[in-house]
């Protein structure tokens, strides 16, 4: 092995122990997710199988380390593969990755043990490049369904190294060039590999921080008593509602709920049993609400949902039985279970065109009145001028 080539490799091990020792701070600051704990082996096992490399070749010869380092990057990605599968909420496929890791040590084992290095690292590196591939594959799903930068980032980073590890494989097969060829050309690859290690994990280290992000933004956006979407919540996931299959945007309505006398609760059973009813509440409407519903409690005991129904009829429908159920509901508190009545306020979009903040003064509109006409009642709010 010529020295610049001996040279890169040593830079590579130290340029992956700090990728390493950078997601080491990631996996921490994820939980210790097992997505993140995955990507950190992937890049820890770099440094470490080079280190076997070196090694080896110390004590019992060049040829006999190769399939160390060359596997070793096998496993590299392919633990960084089930990461990602992990990270998106899939089936890691442990299965498939470990037959191909070890496909990969047997062709290098055997390229290896025919003094045939280059060929062991071309194959291998076919197997790096199968990975980096189905990784960039998996982000280009999850970017489709549910978009951001950060994904698509990844995506391409992966993609881009799948390519390049083709193109490395193809460059140094000596069947398909001359031996004195090789060697310059496996130093630029490797130079090349180097880069694209830092962008990986940088990548990788960006998507820990979107979803530390996400997870801040989802702490700020829900109600820490009873679980569903606070008011600013509730309007951030309004723009994420999902469309029918026919292509139509989901309609809009809205119910505003306020628990009748909740005051006589806290009083006569303490505040500990009036937090009670209001997480059992919180658990009903959440059972009750369809896929494309969302819930949420605006303040105190009053709270909210916005409906996807196709007509004020199928919203008085839905509202009143509603209604219905709480009254006959008995909620279970620390005080003994406590029945409880609640006046609704509904109102429907008047077309796509109409703000959320509109329907919602509507429909609040409508619940003082119900509660002014007696309470335990559902009323629709009308649109203004009418």
């Amino acid at each position: 092995m010529n020295n610049p080539e001996q040279t890169l490799l040593v830079v590579l091990q130290l340029v992956t122990l700090v990728l390493t020792l950078l997601l080491i701070v990631g996996a921490r600051q994820a939980h210790g997710r097992e997505g993140a704990r995955c990507w950190l082996l992937g890049f820890a096992v770099q440094p470490v199988t080079q280190f076997l490399r070196q090694f080896v070749a110390a004590h019992w010869g060049h040829f006999a380390s190769l399939p160390f380092g060359h596997a070793g990057g096998v496993l590299s990605y392919a633990l960084v593969y089930i990461g990602t599968r992990y990270w998106l909420g899939l089936k890691p496929r442990h299965g498939f990755a470990a037959t191909a890791v070890a496909a990969a040590a047997i062709c290098s084992i055997i390229a290896a043990g025919q003094g045939m290095g280059y060929l062991s690292l071309a194959l291998t590196t076919c197997f790096t490049a199968m990975f980096e591939a189905l990784t960039a594959f998996e982000f280009y799903r999850f970017f489709r369904r549910r978009g951001g930068l950060v994904r698509v980032t990844a995506m391409l980073v992966f993609g881009v190294s799948a390519l390049a590890s083709l193109g490395r494989a193809y460059s140094i097969v000596p069947s398909w060039h001359a031996e004195a060829a090789i060697l310059p050309v496996n130093s630029v690859w490797l130079l090349v590999f180097i880069g694209l290690c830092i962008l990986q994990a940088g990548s990788l280290l960006n998507l820990i921080n979107q979803s530390l992000l996400d997870e801040l933004r989802s702490l700020a956006d829900f109600d820490s008593l009873t679980g569903l979407l606070n008011r600013g919540g509730l309007s951030r996931r309004m723009r994420h509602r999902r469309i029918h299959d026919d292509g139509t945007p989901p309609a809009m309505a809205m119910i505003c709920l306020d628990l009748d006398h909740f005051k006589i609760v806290n009083d006569t059973h303490g505040h500990g049993a009036g937090d009670d009813v209001l997480r059992a509440l919180g658990k009903l409407l959440q059972e009750n609400a369809r896929p494309n519903d969302l819930s949420s409690r605006t303040g105190g005991e009053e709270f909210g949902m916005v409906l996807d129904v196709d007509s004020e009829h199928a919203l008085l429908v839905f509202a009143e039985r509603l209604r219905a159920l709480i009254e006959r509901t008995p909620f279970q508190t620390r005080a003994g279970t406590i029945s409880i009545t609640t006046s609704v306020g509904a109102a429907y979009a008047r077309g796509n065109e109409e703000a959320l903040e509109t329907v919602w003064e509507r429909a609040d509109h409508a619940l003082i009145e119900a509660k002014r006409a007696g309470r335990n009642r559902v009323l629709l709010g009308v649109h203004h001028g009418t």
